[in-house]
């Protein structure tokens, strides 16, 4: 399983049901982004014991780019319906996440969050857009625990993006917070009469049939009066049963209760139906439901008769009967089998179908992504220090993996030529690369401009070359642009931690390699995701900024030629046309620290320095120095 900066995001689904459970919308979102190119690591919903000698165990593989894993959970297993992981189940669920991350090269991800549970796991991950796929109106289901309805709240506040399945549901998430409505769909192929597919014609006489969950949301009465009704037809249900009682029902001689059939072979039990039925109570619940059995009910041709929810309310004669109340549905049955093999509606019922499939759903998915991924063009400024760009560039290979990079490699007119050897190298075979090899040492701030002039991104990055990035840094920079409505917008600058620099960005933090440096920063990182600094300044080693900000303020002085006080300048630009700088605590890049001021001796650099503070002065008056943040004890491996 292989990625690359450019492979398509990576997606982990933290679902409700387990793969091999039925077959609804989270599998079938996981496999039309699967057909795309993502790969999906499918969670199970219980957990490998704490004794398991891998933090995660691949259980299945079940279609190409789709791999079903089980993590690794300290003490009792909780239950994901009813309760929260723990601290120290969080920590250790998070720790096996980070093993498969490191092992399948995984970068940048989305997490498809069907469950409160998730909510501490996927929100605390590293380069990682969380996605609440809000499908049903949970206090309408009569087991949910009222602890598990706050914690709801709590993943809508704080996921990236969420989703609902319903207009109703849509309007009272919306009371929280912006929603994007993706109703459900079909996989239209599924249930499409094949010559090749035998058909389970059940009965002789006219069939009414159902399948799916049979709960307490499922109304048996009206089952009942609609068998006592046409007592000379079947009626034929398809599903799991034990949420409801269906005494009532079970003794009429022409109901028939199937159990749960695979959903591969559910299509040959559908085609054996004439009229396909939804009965269901109208609750909370089922008023802010948008049934996938509707769908797939029309897919086969075949008519559906349901009860007042208006998600069903299509406005379409002929292919979906609404029932008002008992009486009114009785009646509607009629209707429907009187037109159920009409050939014209037969074909406009398919043609609806086929109109509402998971790859369109899908689509309107992508164009809910992609505002959070904006093109971000990255300048590595490199002048000589072989090794130094070397271990540079292979960090950013290893840990950036945005779908939508640029990455600018401007060398300054390095003597030693094994570093532009080392740049086109490179560049060789990465379209999303760009070579900028100026003739002469521009300077910083001039050497930067050049990779500026021609980025193309929305949001830009410079970054020295004696730096090493850690996973989904330029993700978890953008997000702080944008996580408070409030705010976002002016955030026109963002810089991470290090452990080298002279201001408020460096944090205590040991390590030795850069495994380690990955290591020892997670959980500082994972503590404070969302967490933002406001400072005057940010230092250039790595600095994010929008094109909003560029296009005001424009390009990096030149006065400052070798180096020294552009950034203190251009902070007080941007500040003074009315964006804020700000200091990421989630986002840790490793720095060296002023590689190549270093080589010009201790002397020369002091007098780089003085001259350089007397030309930042004369624009700006007395210049603050910089200051450290108060020490917190050091993360360490």
């Amino acid at each position: 399983m292989k990625s690359s900066p450019m492979h398509p995001y990576d997606v982990f689904v933290f679902p409700v049901i387990d793969w091999t459970f039925r077959h609804q919308r989270p599998q079938q979102l996981a496999l039309e982004l699967a057909r795309r190119g993502h790969r999906i690591f499918y969670l199970t919903v219980d957990f490998a014991p704490a004794d398991t000698a891998r933090p995660y165990l691949f259980w299945d593989q079940p279609e190409e780019n789709v791999f079903v894993v089980q993590l690794r959970c300290p003490g009792e297993a909780p239950s994901i319906y009813k309760q929260m992981p723990t601290p120290e189940q969080t920590a250790a669920l998070l720790d096996a996440i980070d093993a498969l991350r490191r092992n399948c090269a995984v970068g940048t991800t989305v997490s498809i969050v069907d469950l409160p549970f998730w909510r501490p796991i996927a929100t605390a991950m590293q380069g990682n857009l969380t996605v609440y796929d809000c499908m049903d109106y949970h206090p309408g289901f009569l087991n949910n625990e009222s602890s598990m309805l706050v914690e709801e709240d709590r993943l809508i506040h704080e996921a990236d993006l969420v989703l609902t399945t319903a207009a109703g549901l849509s309007e009272i998430v919306g009371r929280l917070r912006e929603n994007t409505l993706i109703r459900n769909a079909c996989d239209v192929t599924h249930f499409l009469r094949r010559p090749d597919r035998p058909v389970r014609r059940l009965s002789e006489r006219p069939v009414v049939g159902y399948f799916g969950a049979i709960d307490h949301w499922f109304d048996v009465d009206l089952l009942v009066a609609s068998a006592q009704a046409y007592p000379d037809w079947d009626f034929v249900l398809i599903g799991n049963s034990h949420g409801s009682d269906i005494s009532p029902a079970r003794n009429l001689p022409n109901v028939r209760f199937l159990g749960e059939i695979p959903y591969a072979i559910l299509p040959e039990y559908a085609h054996g139906f004439d009229v396909c039925i939804i009965p269901f109570l109208i609750t909370e619940l089922t008023l802010n439901t948008n049934p996938v059995k509707m769908y797939e009910y029309l897919a086969t041709g075949r008519p559906m008769v349901g009860t007042a929810m208006p998600e069903i309310r299509i406005g379409r004669d002929g292919l979906v009967f609404v029932g008002e109340d008992h009486q009114d549905f009785i009646a509607k049955l009629g209707q429907a089998m009187a037109v159920h093999d009409d050939p014209r509606l037969v074909e406009e019922r398919i043609a609806y179908a086929k109109a509402q499939t998971w790859s369109a759903r899908i689509a309107q998915f992508d164009e809910a992504l992609a505002p959070f991924f904006p093109k971000v063009s990255v300048v590595v400024l490199v002048y000589n220090g072989l090794e130094l760009t070397r271990r540079c560039l292979d960090s950013i290979a290893a840990n950036s993996h945005y779908p939508n990079l640029e990455l600018i490699l401007v060398d300054n007119a390095s003597p030693e030529t094994a570093v532009r050897d080392l740049l086109v190298d490179f560049a060789k075979d990465r379209p999303w690369v760009k070579l900028v090899l100026n003739d002469r040492n521009l300077g910083f701030s001039g050497g930067n401009n050049a990779g500026l002039r021609v980025a193309t991104g929305d949001y830009l990055v410079l970054l020295n070359n004696d730096t090493q990035v850690t996973r989904g840094w330029i993700f978890d920079l953008l997000r702080h642009f944008r996580r408070d409505p409030a705010i976002g917008p002016r955030i026109g600058m963002v810089g991470p931690v290090t452990n080298n620099i002279g201001n408020e960005a460096r944090i205590e933090i040991a390590y030795d390699g850069h495994e380690a440096m990955c290591a020892a920063s997670r959980p500082y990182v994972e503590a404070r995701r969302g967490r933002r600094l406001p400072s005057d300044t940010v230092a250039f080693f790595c600095v994010m900024f929008s094109r909003a900000v560029f296009e005001a303020v424009g390009e990096l002085d030149e006065i400052f030629g070798i180096g020294m006080f552009e950034d203190d300048d251009y902070c007080r630009r941007t500040r003074d046309a009315g964006f804020t700088v700000v200091i990421a605590d989630d986002v840790f890049v490793h720095h060296e620290l002023s590689a190549s001021l270093n080589a010009l001796g201790l002397e020369r650099r002091q007098k780089l320095f003085e001259e350089n503070k007397r030309l930042y002065e004369q624009k700006w008056g007395a210049w603050t120095p910089h200051k450290y943040r108060e020490a917190e004890a050091p993360q360490s491996v």
